[in-house]
């Protein structure tokens, strides 16, 4: 295991907090484990995966993905357990109930560990729906950290990943899920309205810019809490919500003209 030195120069470099640092090398340890047993049962998606392939600057806590095939829930967990065990971690993997899919908490005494308070968590969400409808991306994680080698991944597309932010925003309204549309549809990714209508089948439920503009208003008091210490400088609500209420609206008229 890297040692605690290593973990506040890369997180200087990084521009991360100590603590954020610390989880990343987790993350990146707990995804070389699941990847080292898994092939493409498991597609990786959501902000983490955003942040370690698409250069999101908001960073995020937990590993997301969707099950796509059967895979041996142990076996996944013997395996993380593995690697994290290479690198003389100590650490506890449980099973957490969950009523929408599978849930993990991976316990870690990282390099800044000191008290049982200071372990590092990892918690792992993994969708049942199996409702990918884009073909991921198979991409490589070259690690910053030594002890780590490089590994691939099957990542959700940014398309379909944009589509799930904008079905998030209407269904739970999070903060992190509107900064994360407003980095995608910066950075040119393609709003397919019938993907989010596919996204939101499954609520019987279409896109509609009166529900979205609504959702977007829900949002502005949690905008600040909840972004401050993700990123480094917390947008003006106001020019992100126009902006991508916009974007919606410009897309969502040129399919529908009147």
């Amino acid at each position: 295991m890297i040692n605690s030195d290593e973990i506040l120069r890369l997180a200087r470099i990084n521009k991360l907090k100590p603590h954020q640092q610390e989880k990343h090398y987790a993350q990146t340890l707990v995804l070389s484990g699941i990847y080292s047993y898994i092939v493409d049962e498991l597609v990786f998606k959501g902000g983490t995966a955003l942040f370690f392939f698409r250069g999101l600057d908001r960073f995020s806590e937990d590993l997301d993905f969707t099950q796509t095939a059967e895979y041996d829930h142990n076996k996944l967990k013997t395996s993380i357990s593995e690697m994290l065990g290479l690198i003389g971690a100590t650490h506890e993997i449980k099973d957490v109930k969950s009523v929408l899919g599978k849930k993990i908490k991976v316990k870690i005494e990282g390099p800044l560990y000191k008290l049982p308070i200071n372990k590092t968590v990892v918690d792992i969400d993994i969708s049942l729906r199996k409702d990918i409808v884009l073909k991921p991306e198979i991409l490589e994680v070259i690690p910053m950290y030594d002890d780590v080698r490089p590994f691939t991944v099957p990542v959700m597309k940014k398309e379909e990943t944009l589509a799930e932010k904008i079905r998030a925003i209407t269904t739970r309204g999070l903060a992190r899920d509107l900064y994360d549309t407003y980095f995608l549809l910066k950075k040119g990714t393609e709003l397919d309205p019938e993907l989010v209508n596919k996204k939101l089948s499954m609520y019987n439920e279409k896109l509609d810019l009166k529900k979205f503009d609504a959702s977007l208003i829900k949002i502005e008091k949690i905008w600040e809490p909840e972004l401050g210490g993700l990123i480094p400088r917390v947008p003006p609500f106001k020019d992100v919500s126009a902006y991508v209420l916009s974007t919606v609206s410009t897309k969502l008229n040129s399919q529908n003209p009147l």
